[in-house]
Formats: C-alpha cells, structure tokens, sequence
C-alpha cells in the first residue's frame, strides 16, 4: 500500500514538475523577492501591504507554483526588520496560505474565497511573528495589547493586495482574449471552470 502511494506521488512529480515549471517558479521566487523589497517599509511593517504576494492566487491555477511562492517570501524575509524569526514563521504563513489554496480549490472552487486565505493566515501568524521578535525587549507587553490592531492593519494589506489588486488583475487575464494565452504561460493545470 505505502508502495503504491510513494509510485503515485512520484508518478505526480514526473507529470507536473516540468523543466517549464521549475523554470517558471524560479522566476516567481524571484519577482516576489524583488517586488517586496523594492516595496521597502510598506512590505515589512505592520500594514505589510506585500504587492507580490498577489502571485499567492498563481496556486489556484497551479499547485506547483507553492514551491516558488515560499522560497520568494523567505529570500524576501532576509530583508526583514524581524529577522530570523520572520524567515521562518513568516515563510511558513505563505506556505500554509498556498497549501490551503491549493487543498480547499478542490472543493470550492472560488477565486474569491481562495483570495482571502492569506488575508486571515497572515493576519494571525505576522502580528505573533511580531510579538516573539520582542520577548525580551520589555515591548512584547505593550505589542500584546497591540495584538488585534496589528491583525488588523496585517489582514487590510493582504486583502489590499490580494482580493483588491491580484483578484481583479486574474479577472482581466481569465475574462478576456488572452485567457487562453495566460492560462498557457502560468501552465494552469487545475481551476479553468472557476467561479469568481
């Protein structure tokens, strides 16, 4: 049994992991890296108004791309005011956001609900990614009251940049004459027949 499901997990590599995928999640890794640090401030405080992480909606059309996304939000987090601690937990919140996509757009398939995953992921991890940076400092007291605003101010830029930039950019790609081309170009694999 364990056989046959190692087989069908490298079966599954062999179909979706392409050179073309590799390649392309290379580039991902790479845009995310340099569009949130070319966002300076706006991409590292508590707003955290991440433009890139728009490219979270890409796992909705393809599974593989999680790869991409999180290895860019941890070269990204290199540049973080945090540190170390947001390379990790805050790496992890892409990457449990896209995991969620991908598993959850089997079941529903809605790009509006899909957008708002990171928005509520990132909302909880970003502020207690904060608040362990400062145990120590005598401001973890002060940034535990702050909780609920931080979570706030973290869910209004991902919802900012995800559902009121990324939402509507996928709108126009998948709602016009280029549909075909872009679904070719991201290598869409799953999702053609989405809902909004």
């Amino acid at each position: 049994m364990e056989e046959k499901k190692e087989s069908r997990i490298i079966l599954w590599f062999k179909k979706n992991v392409t050179t073309r995928v590799i390649a392309i999640n290379a580039f991902i890794a790479c845009l995310y890296a340099v569009v949130t640090m070319l966002c300076g401030p706006l991409s590292y405080e508590f707003s955290q108004f991440r433009i890139s992480e728009a490219l979270n909606l890409l796992v909705f059309f393809n599974p593989t791309y999680t790869i991409g996304l999180t290895l860019g939000c941890f070269l990204a987090n290199i540049m973080s005011t945090v540190g170390p601690l947001d390379m990790v937990l805050g790496t992890s919140a892409t990457l449990i956001s896209c995991l969620i996509i991908v598993f959850l757009s089997k079941l529903i398939k809605n790009l509006f609900v899909a957008s708002l995953i990171p928005t509520i992921v990132n909302a909880i991890i970003v502020p207690i990614t904060i608040w362990l940076s400062c145990l120590g400092t005598g401001d973890e007291f002060l940034l535990g009251d702050m909780f609920w605003i931080m979570a706030g101010w973290v869910a209004l830029g991902e919802f900012v940049c995800i559902t009121g930039f990324g939402y509507p950019l996928v709108m126009v790609f998948t709602k016009t004459k280029v549909r075909d081309g872009f679904y070719k170009l991201i290598e869409a694999t799953r999702n053609l027949d989405f809902k909004w």
